[in-house]
């Protein structure tokens, strides 16, 4: 991406105003005049806009009256659409009206007129003749003031595809977790009850947390990840915020709630006894939250033999999967990823790259292309040539980037899936 979301500052009005003007008489810009938007913003009209290179090149504004909305101007400049900036506007104006307790999203727009296809994209439902793009969102006011205070996210569903490669993991939360949860009535026809809790676990690196977030966005549904530092850090014990944290979160229509490094939190009671609090509350409070339907909670952790046996017990955890490191197909998707922005060379083989990666996680592929990115940075400003990432930046980069996963480790990932894995 090569343009940023944010909202309209002061200093950007000047530029703002420069983009509409340029856009007057273009047949496909919506009609409005530039006093109106002055007068729109000095009123407190929400403007997101988009910045490329250090020049305004999108905005979208509305006006909110309760919880409606109008969306009432979408401008880009010519040379910048096509490139994904209406939908990323509307993306932004949504996430800020929906903090402002906004329920519906209205747009009126000419057949044609920019901003269209981008209101489609977002799932904005069109009415007939002069188009009315409407959109309700998904949480109560009341809700998102709840999600704000345990510093909740609503995520895109763009996370999903963005996770690369590691077809077999997608594959399996989307049958077992995202398909009950988007269907429960066809769920309910044949007796499948949808999982309310889930656990993640393998080495560190392997994208356990990149999966939680991309789940909550795929569902469309908030996420809210609890950190065991934060939570004992308030006025309580940890068992006494966590028990907190689950009866109000649990009260949403919606929620994904997330836990890392969950072994801290509920390890095994004979070999921690300081634990025992939290472990007790933990086997109370599961299954009341899992009462409730519409709920998920997502814990993850690196060393799953160290969790308490009576937390994962069926009753507690529906589901305990395994999230290995990725394999070669999933490495060359990582990799492809990776290099696709770059200025390269022709013969650059992701393929090649990712059987020179055994032991790879994301993170480790993501480090190597940017290895290889700084060498040619560096050897572009050293004598003047063309920035070009070579394929022996690639290869070398490779070879200084150490695996995360030694072998020693992937044969004790193997041993743990026989052995805990319940899907």
């Amino acid at each position: 991406m090569d343009y940023q979301i944010c909202d309209l500052s002061p200093s950007d009005v000047g530029a703002a105003v420069q983009l509409l003007e340029s856009l007057r008489g273009i047949s496909d810009s919506a009609p409005m005049e530039i006093a109106q938007f002055i007068t729109d913003v000095n009123d407190g009209a929400v403007v997101i806009v988009a910045l490329a290179k250090g020049s305004l090149v999108g905005l979208v504004s509305a006006r909110v009256a309760g919880d409606r909305a109008w969306t009432q101007l979408v401008a880009i400049a010519p040379d910048w659409r096509r490139r994904g900036i209406g939908s990323a506007l509307a993306r932004g104006i949504e996430s800020r009206l929906l903090h402002l307790g906004v329920r519906k999203i209205s747009a009126l727009l000419g057949p044609g007129e920019v901003g269209e296809q981008a209101l489609l994209n977002r799932g904005f439902t069109p009415t007939v003749g002069m188009v009315l793009y409407e959109k309700s969102l998904s949480i109560e006011p009341g809700d998102v003031r709840t999600i704000d205070k345990w510093g909740g996210q609503i995520l895109d569903g763009e996370l999903w595809d963005q996770a690369a490669g590691m077809e077999r993991e997608k594959s399996l939360l989307d049958q077992r977790i995202v398909a009950p949860l988007s269907d429960p009535n066809l769920a309910a026809q044949i007796g499948l009850r949808p999982p309310a809790t889930a656990l993640l676990f393998g080495p560190p690196g392997t994208g356990k947390t990149t999966f939680a977030r991309a789940l909550a966005g795929r569902l469309g549904w908030p996420f809210v990840e609890l950190l065991p530092s934060k939570l004992a850090s308030g006025e309580g014990t940890l068992a006494n915020e966590l028990r907190e944290a689950l009866i109000e979160l649990g009260k949403l229509d919606h929620v994904v709630i997330f836990i890392d490094e969950f072994d801290e939190i509920a390890p095994a009671r004979e070999f921690r006894p300081s634990s025992a609090g939290v472990v007790n509350e933990l086997l109370k409070s599961i299954p009341e939250f899992r009462r409730r339907p519409g709920r998920l909670l997502i814990c993850a952790t690196n060393f799953v033999e160290s969790i308490d046996p009576a937390v994962l017990r069926p009753g507690r955890f529906d589901l305990l999967i395994g999230i290995g490191p990725p394999d070669q197909t999933a490495l060359t998707a990582l990799w492809q990823q990776a290099v696709a922005p770059m200025n390269k060379e022709s013969d650059v083989d992701p393929a090649q790259l990712a059987a020179e990666s055994h032991g790879f996680t994301p993170g480790d592929v993501d480090l190597a292309a940017q290895r290889a990115a700084a060498a040619a940075f560096s050897r572009s400003c050293a004598d003047g040539s063309t920035a070009l990432v070579m394929v022996e930046d690639l290869q070398t980069a490779t070879r200084r980037t150490r695996a995360s996963i030694t072998p020693t480790m992937l044969e004790a990932f193997t041993d743990e899936v026989s052995r805990f894995e319940r899907v």
